[in-house]
């Protein structure tokens, strides 16, 4: 293309590409810092919440867990319809980011409202406004599947899932350095702890992400030889329909994939501190250690995903991370040695650790408490480490199949709509599975979700058929037109 161009018109047009590529890869930050701040509270959010009110119960930790997701279920159809009315992703993305400061802040600061209920519900309400904040993640994909071209889009949507991804896994770590902040400081109401420092952490990366996006992001229109070229491929070939069976069972997929993550983010504390008789500050250090330790088989998964796809087959590699998935739960399942320490848990028992009271153990109003044997460290870390493998092989091949299943057609809504699926996973999977932990403890949570997970390999052997690429689709086409 560029040699039928005068050395003015190249020059412009690799500015302009220099531009495009630029406000792409911003966009891929603002989804790893979204995810970053969604996953860098949830290692300490059970124990903040025992620490505003000894006498909350799991189930609140669902509620509260999953009031982000519901805030950006909400607020990702809303955000991709003014962006298209706008025309641009820009100022609805800083809008966003408003949002989720504000959310943090209500968070950090819920202790100002007293104690009791009240405080927790100002937890969770600030969950929920910072999950609306985080519609900026359907914007960003949005953005993504405008300014690509059909070849481009398939490496870019991806890239931006293992972004998110990246930020899932990495938040964990960060819980852990906070946690090292212990009691940290106080004056006159306000709280720097392990527990607000998380939020406060949040707030800083939405700024630095406002910033960036402030001076460096553009939304130029891209070369016109560029969007031609798009034009004539999405012309040729937008005839063939968009086999729409294949986006519902990825959709279902991926519910199914973020559902089994985020139960072991929400869970993980709790679990530890239950199982083996920890505190609560101990519990957020060692499942944080855990998740960030653990996490190298994610970032594995990130350079060997692509070859594997190759080599095995996509549809294979997904049943794959699904069998993986429904085995780690298997692993979960309480065994033993022994039953789980009988520390005493009541808010008038607990123990004093560094002048500060804190709930350590189970809370043996759990009759589970008296009768399960535990679930072992080693059962636990060989748990995580398969989940943490087997994830983003499932969500990055799932996204990546449905770009391809939608090939030159629309993107933006689907994937908005698959945004908001992930959403809803996270804002139910929490509060459904914190409740059952309450009540029947980590075996019931080990049996469901192996075999939700089992069901996942199922569909994505049996209807592996419905999953076929629209480049595929054209192939088989074209082969039957002319023979």
């Amino acid at each position: 293309m560029l040699g039928r161009m005068s050395s003015e018109e190249s020059s412009y047009y690799m500015h302009a590409e220099r531009k495009r590529w630029r406000s792409i890869r911003i966009m891929y930050l603002t989804l790893f810092l979204n995810s970053t701040g969604f996953s860098i509270i949830l290692p300490s959010l059970w124990p903040y919440l025992q620490e505003l009110s000894p006498t909350v119960n799991y189930s609140f930790l669902g509620v509260a867990a999953a009031g982000f997701s519901v805030g950006q279920l909400f607020s990702s159809p809303l955000m991709g319809k003014w962006s298209n009315v706008r025309g641009r992703v820009a100022f609805p993305a800083q809008v966003c980011m408003v949002l989720g400061i504000l959310g943090n802040l209500m968070y950090a600061l819920a202790g100002l409202m007293g104690s009791g209920k009240i405080t927790l519900w100002a937890v969770t309400v600030g969950r929920v406004v910072a999950g609306a904040g985080a519609g900026c993640i359907a914007l960003a994909r949005s953005y993504h599947s405008t300014v690509t071209s059909i070849d481009e889009r398939t490496g870019v949507v991806s890239k931006g899932s293992m972004a998110q991804a990246s930020g899932f896994i990495i938040g964990p770590g960060l819980s852990f350095i906070t946690s090292l902040a212990g009691n940290g400081f106080r004056y006159k109401g306000f709280v720097l702890d392990q527990y607000t420092l998380p939020a406060y952490l949040c707030v800083v990366l939405i700024l630095f992400n406002m910033v960036i996006i402030a001076l460096f992001f553009r939304e130029d229109v891209p070369p016109t030889e560029f969007m031609i070229n798009s034009v004539i491929q999405s012309s040729e070939i937008t005839t063939l329909r968009v086999k729409w069976s294949g986006v519902v069972i990825c959709s279902i997929l991926y519910y199914i994939a973020m559902m089994s993550f985020t139960i072991t983010e929400t869970l993980g504390t709790p679990m530890l501190q239950a199982e083996l008789g920890l505190s609560q500050s101990k519990a957020i250090k060692y499942s944080s250690i855990f998740l960030t330790c653990t996490s190298v088989f994610s970032f594995l998964t990130f350079s060997i995903v692509t070859p594997l796809g190759k080599r095995f087959g996509e549809r294979k590699m997904m049943g794959i991370a699904f069998a993986l998935s429904g085995a780690a739960y298997i692993l979960l399942y309480p065994m033993g040695p022994g039953h789980i320490p009988r520390v005493q848990w009541t808010p008038l028992q607990n123990v004093t650790i560094n002048d500060e009271k804190e709930v350590v153990g189970c809370n043996w109003s759990n009759k589970w408490c008296y009768t399960q044997l535990r679930v072992s460290i080693y059962q636990y870390i060989c748990a995580t480490s398969i989940l943490l493998f087997a994830y983003p092989l499932s969500t990055v091949i799932i996204i990546s199949r449905v770009t391809k299943i939608l090939g030159p057609h629309p993107q933006g809504t689907v994937l908005g709509v698959l945004t908001g699926i992930g959403c809803l996973s996270r804002a139910v999977g929490p509060a459904i599975f914190s409740s059952l932990f309450e009540l029947l403890g980590p075996l019931i949570v080990a049996i469901v979700m192996s075999v939700t997970c089992a069901i996942g390999t199922i569909m994505s052997y049996f209807f592996r058929g419905y999953l076929d690429t629209f480049e595929r689709r054209i192939q088989r086409l074209n082969a039957e037109i002319f023979t």
